[in-house]
């Protein structure tokens, strides 16, 4: 019996892919992504990058602190056809910003930091009601995120296509 939760063993890697192609993203379009409803997010990668080994015989390689995704280890990894396992994200929609590390496997989210309490909170019944509503908003921006990213990738063209052009990018 597995330790992971349910799908993690045998669609973990569509959550790898879905890491890796939201950092092609952001460094090829910018990272802004206009989901359903008329909401635009803008993501980006922050400080913290954890790539999966190829086999389980090799290790993981984490990178951390300032700009990882700059770094010769990180265009390494890409090169060499690791896919993310955990990033550090940051993700915002209009004066909200969030940050929360991605567990890719698993679709977890972990260390998450919340937007700054709304102004307009004067109890703590407020405050928490405040701090629900974004913690429902950042699961809805992540969720519709990873449906943007399936659409794509399970297209009949996408290797010919979308696949192509981010498999370029992983070997620049």
């Amino acid at each position: 019996m597995s330790n992971t939760p349910d799908g993690a063993d045998t669609h973990g890697f569509l959550g790898e892919e879905f890491l890796t192609w939201l950092w092609f993203r952001w460094e090829a379009d910018g990272g802004e992504f206009a989901l359903p409803g008329g909401r635009v997010v803008g993501v980006a990668l922050d400080d913290f990058l954890s790539f999966a080994a190829p086999s389980e015989d090799e290790t993981e390689q984490t990178l951390r602190r300032g700009l990882p995704t700059r770094t010769a280890e990180a265009r390494t990894a890409l090169r060499q056809g690791r896919r993310l396992r955990k990033a550090r994200l940051l993700i915002g929609e209009g004066s909200r910003q969030w940050a929360a590390t991605l567990d890719a496997p698993t679709l977890t989210l972990n260390g998450v930091r919340l937007p700054e309490d709304a102004e307009e909170c004067e109890s703590d019944a407020d405050r928490t009601a405040d701090r629900a509503a974004n913690w429902l908003a950042l699961h809805e921006l992540v969720s519709g995120l990873y449906g943007l990213f399936l659409r794509e990738r399970l297209r009949p063209d996408y290797l010919a296509t979308a696949g192509e052009q981010q498999a370029r990018w992983m070997a620049s």
